[in-house]
């Protein structure tokens, strides 16, 4: 196995836009990333073997023998956008103003701009905004020699991947497209469909298995935990599966549903597509049909919801099926009774209020969730973590102890978080939540800052278990866990690949999924071996019937010259030194230099949880207005960084960001490693310097004080300067003119010094 700091004499082909000792070389990788230099890729490989790596090492090839083309990567959320942002600046030699972000958040006018400006040649985008960019032409993919779709395994139907696609390769020269996911389904028809979608010509997959892989692989240990229902569970669903019957039978015998046999092996899609049916037939019916075709439709719809209550009370517990009894009848009533008729008829239905009469009396849990309790006890032993303080530096570091166990429990449902998360408190368990942003049935979801606060406190160790939903199982940046327990089975296997990777990245891990036994749990877990294995088998056949893309022009190597990346590391060392010396000032209470040089990850780059932060915008924002406003009165000696930082009080992570939104937006230079000065202050504006001070502000006039001895009138056309400077009583230089208007003594100012 190879170092953490393999270096490129081991592989002589790797790019010189990489930098070598920032990155694990794996044989693996190295292959797959040429394979995809010249067609179109779809890579699959399970979480935690290096996706990132090999797109960074595929558009390290591209950005450096493509010199005036640019490189494009998409990302689902705006968190994943960031965290690959920051990946890729760590590892590769680009400069500061040659990357940026894209997402909703970014205006349609910063967009226009950063497209056209191809200075910038590396984008991390949200997938919405380009296509939204490409519908209204402020975007044209021409300009790219590569584009690469994250999480490709949602390139289906409709989603946008698909139209940036189609964009690509209608307007490209040489389109070029590398595609990654961890799994893109089990069903050829879905994987077919998703090469289809991104023009894929080959695919790159690797399982734990293969002999490249597995010794960068660490055990995971897979348990199935199997329960019994207790007999009260037992007869509430046995109330709902009765009265679901016999809506499945009603259905069955009018033709609706197709599925023949054992009514219990009917499921969601079974009536998902029943009720399609029922609703094109509505389209094209007569008049006097429609009545017993809606009367169908309330029978598929009240199927469908004592369907769900089956699975909540067999795989949830009471607390999510009240919870969600609840939820409609609240529906009902803010409607005004038009909630639903189905959901209406089944609220009076005698048998579901008895079920809600036991629910709020029944104080018996899911047997799942004292076996988690258990699990936990045993697996975790929580201690508040300890603070250590560097006596040299005085700074504090928060140490995770050695029996301090992470893990994360999974479950579909919010509600079901939200209990577990209540009942593991207050068995001496410390856990929190982390669910999506959206609003859900009553419930306000998550902010980014509110998400970020959560997974830092996790990193810090101050909570033991992370409480999850789906939002954890794609792509983010969630701390290194020691256990993942799956508080249901999950039929999806593209699902159970991503929470399993959650686990066994560095060390090895442990899984653990919590099943009911006879209930739709053995259903799922069943479901998922058999997809995950038919994957493996579906993707060589896939792969043997993929094609070429024919391609009437190919792009004409243009290689960027040593002196050009001499040029960028050049910069990036002096960002590293001044962003270095900011930091031991922080430190130490003293400037002070780094004894040695850091590799450039660390770079303290902007944490992507932190990034998004209106506050934290707000704070930057802030700083950088009143950077400037320094700035403009030191005219142009400028000022130290330190002394900036004393000053103003600026908290280190955003002063750091304030300046590089200044250097970014050129309103300021750098005149050595620890002083900057104002852009405009160093340009030479002829005219002599005059001491102004302030005496009085009228309405679009100023009248000022010139050296101590001349009254003026300062017009505000004549005034290239902060508005802050002009209040009564303050004084400052500048490059100024004095000429007459009339009988009136005027001065122009145009340069304050």
């Amino acid at each position: 196995m190879f170092t953490p700091h393999q270096h490129s004499d081991s592989y002589p082909n790797i790019s010189p836009l990489i930098y070598t000792e920032s990155i694990e070389f794996r044989a693996y990788q190295k292959n797959i990333a040429e394979s995809a230099y010249n067609k179109n890729t779809l890579v699959i490989l399970p979480t935690a073997l290096g996706k990132t790596v090999i797109a960074i090492m595929v558009s390290a090839h591209a950005l450096y023998n493509y010199r005036h083309k640019r490189v494009l990567v998409t990302a689902p959320t705006r968190p994943l956008v960031v965290q690959h942002m920051k990946s890729f600046f760590s590892v590769l030699k680009i400069s500061q103003d040659q990357v940026t972000e894209i997402t909703g958040k970014t205006q349609p006018l910063p967009r226009t701009a950063i497209w056209n400006n191809k200075d910038i040649r590396l984008i991390f985008a949200t997938p919405e905004v380009v296509r939204n960019d490409l519908q209204d032409n402020r975007l044209n993919l021409n300009d790219f020699s590569l584009l690469i779709f994250d999480e490709a395994h949602r390139a289906v139907k409709d989603y946008a991947y698909t139209a940036i696609a189609n964009r690509c390769v209608s307007q490209s020269e040489h389109p070029m497209i590398l595609a990654l996911t961890a799994s893109p389904g089990s069903d050829t028809t879905r994987i077919q469909e998703v090469c289809n979608s991104l023009f894929i010509e080959h695919i790159e997959y690797r399982t734990e298995e293969d002999v490249d892989v597995k010794p960068y692989v660490n055990p995971i240990d897979v348990n199935w935990q199997w329960v019994n229902l207790t007999s009260e569970y037992n007869y509430i669903r046995s109330i709902l599966r009765n009265m679901l019957d016999d809506k499945l039978r009603w259905l069955i015998q009018h033709g609706l549903l197709r599925k023949k046999g054992d009514i219990r092996w009917i499921f969601k899609r079974d009536l998902i597509d029943a009720g399609a049916e029922i609703r094109y037939s509505l389209e094209l019916s007569q008049e006097e049909l429609r009545a017993s075709l809606y009367f169908a439709l309330m029978q598929q719809s009240s199927a469908l919801t004592l369907l769900y209550c089956v699975e909540l009370i067999e795989s949830q517990g009471s607390y999510s099926l009240k919870a969600f009894l609840d939820r409609i009848e609240n529906e009902h009533s803010i409607f005004g009774g038009g909630g639903g008729k189905a959901h209406r008829s089944l609220l009076n239905d005698p048998r579901i209020k008895e079920i809600r009469t036991l629910l709020g009396t029944l104080r018996i849990e899911h047997p799942k969730l004292n076996c988690l309790i258990e699990i936990l006890k045993e697996k975790t032993s929580w201690q508040p973590p300890l603070i250590q303080t560097d006596s040299t530096t005085s700074s504090n570091t928060v140490v995770k102890g050695n029996d301090n166990i992470k893990a994360i429990v999974f479950t579909q449902y919010r509600d079901t978080a939200q209990h577990i998360v209540d009942i593991l408190n207050s068995n001496g368990i410390k856990a929190s939540r982390f669910v999506g942003q959206a609003k859900k049935e009553g419930d306000a979801g998550m902010k980014q800052e509110e998400q970020a606060q959560v997974l830092e406190s996790f990193r810090r160790g101050e909570f033991s278990v992370l409480v999850a939903t789906s939002i954890a199982e794609e792509g983010l940046d969630i701390p290194e866990v020691d256990l993942v327990i799956f508080y249901e089975p999950i039929p999806s296997e593209i699902r159970y690949i991503q929470r399993r990777g959650r686990t066994g990245r560095r060390s090895s891990g442990s899984v653990i999924i919590l099943a009911a036994k006879d209930t739709i749990d053995e259903h799922h877990l069943n479901a998922s071996k058999r997809r995950i294995e038919r994957m493996n088998r579906t993707l060589g056949t896939v792969n043997s019937i993929l094609k070429p893309m024919e391609r009437t022009t190919s792009f004409i190597p243009d290689p960027m010259t040593a002196d050009e990346i001499s040029s960028i590391e050049a910069s990036r060392t002096k960002l590293e030194t001044r962003m270095e010396k900011i930091v031991q000032t922080q430190r130490t209470g003293t400037p002070s230099m780094a004894s040695e040089r850091l590799v450039p990850q660390s770079i303290p780059l902007l944490d992507s949880d932190q990034f998004y932060t209106t506050q934290f915008v707000r704070d930057v924002n802030n700083a950088a207005r009143k950077i400037h406003s320094l700035l403009i009165k030191k005219g142009r000696s400028g000022e130290d960084v330190d002394i900036i930082r004393e000053t103003l009080g600026f908290d280190n992570m955003i002063l750091i960001e304030a300046l590089k939104k200044l250097e970014k937006l050129k309103r300021i230079q750098w005149l050595d490693d620890a002083t900057i000065v104002l852009s405009d202050n160093l340009k030479n504006v002829p005219g002599e310097v005059h001491d102004i001070y302030i005496e009085k502000i009228l309405s679009g006039t100023t009248l000022v004080m010139i050296d101590g001895k001349w009254h003026a009138r300062l017009n505000h056309y004549d005034y290239e300067g902060p508005r802050h400077l002009l209040k009564k009583g303050t004084e400052f230089k500048a490059v100024s003119e004095l000429y007459r208007d009339g009988k009136t003594f005027c001065v122009r100012i145009k340069q304050i010094v």
